[in-house]
């Protein structure tokens, strides 16, 4: 499915690179631990990588944010944000699936001033989501992540969202006990026209 954009479709951004104009990035990591390592140490000291991890948008593909937060139409013909995840550094076992309880747990949910659909105050969310990573071909030093899907509640017509301030924040917690944090802040996008032709 051909996705388009208010600003066109943003290029992937490398994960150590910086990020796009008219986004807030910010990634965390904390270690809980009686010692109180913090996560570049605890990184040194098993000479695993440095622990990141970050949203993108997209059905299929990971594709970086550049300001904005496209509105998708899905499988289904739901409206919602489509969130790729990527990263690494995090624990994920060998064989992650929905039933593994050691794969990473996901919270995520997106803020627009006026909405508060979801149970937990926020236009959308999941919460204690299982969120799946495999490595990818292209690049062994990535985990690409499934796409977690924010859907629009019912009652919301999505281009009414259209031009609006959104913030998108993210944890992951892994296992261990490590957690991540990513946020963003950004202007929805336009909800894309179906694309013409085979």
């Amino acid at each position: 499915m051909l996705l388009v954009c208010a600003s066109g479709c943003p290029a992937a951004e490398p994960p150590d690179g910086e990020p796009a104009t008219g986004t807030t990035h910010a990634t965390t990591a904390e270690l809980s631990s009686s010692e109180g390592l913090d996560s570049s140490s605890a990184a040194a000291e098993t000479s695993a990588p440095e622990p990141w991890f970050e949203l993108g948008w997209g059905l299929s593909d990971f594709n970086a944010f550049d300001g904005t937060l496209p509105v998708v139409v899905g499988p289904q013909g739901l409206s919602m944000f489509s969130l790729p995840l990527r990263g690494n550094g995090f624990y994920n076992p060998s064989s992650p699936g929905f039933d593994n309880p050691e794969v990473p747990m996901l919270q995520a949910w997106v803020d627009v001033d006026g909405h508060h659909e979801s149970p937990g105050g926020h236009l959308s969310e999941v919460v204690d989501y299982p969120a799946l990573f495999y490595p990818t071909l292209d690049d062994p030093e990535v985990l690409q992540g499934v796409a977690v899907w924010l859907v629009i509640p019912d009652g919301v017509d999505p281009n009414t969202l259209v031009g609006l301030r959104a913030h998108l924040h993210a944890e992951l917690l892994d296992f261990e006990g490590l957690r991540l944090t990513d946020d963003h802040d950004l202007v929805i996008g336009e909800v894309p026209p179906e694309p013409e032709g085979p």
